[in-house]
């Protein structure tokens, strides 16, 4: 099974991984909403920007996480 067979089949079975993968996309298009309003940020801005990006590498990592134990064996989907 493939990575991406494995994220489709979390999606369909998984909550924790669909809530991950929902906020991980959230947290995106606040970004692209935020780096398309303007070129300069200020500094509450860029404040959130770091925060945004800290807590997209932790869903990632926690994402991640998940696949790595149903390619182990250790979670079955």
């Amino acid at each position: 099974m493939t990575e991406q067979e494995i994220i489709e089949k979390l999606m369909e079975t998984h909550e924790e991984f669909k809530k991950l993968k929902a906020e991980h996309a959230r947290l995106e298009a606040r970004l692209e909403e935020i780096y398309s309003s303007k070129r300069f940020f200020s500094t509450e801005e860029e404040v959130e920007i770091k925060s945004i990006k800290r807590r997209k590498l932790q869903l990632k990592d926690k994402m991640n996480e998940i696949i790595f134990m149903v390619k182990k064996g250790e979670l079955s989907i």
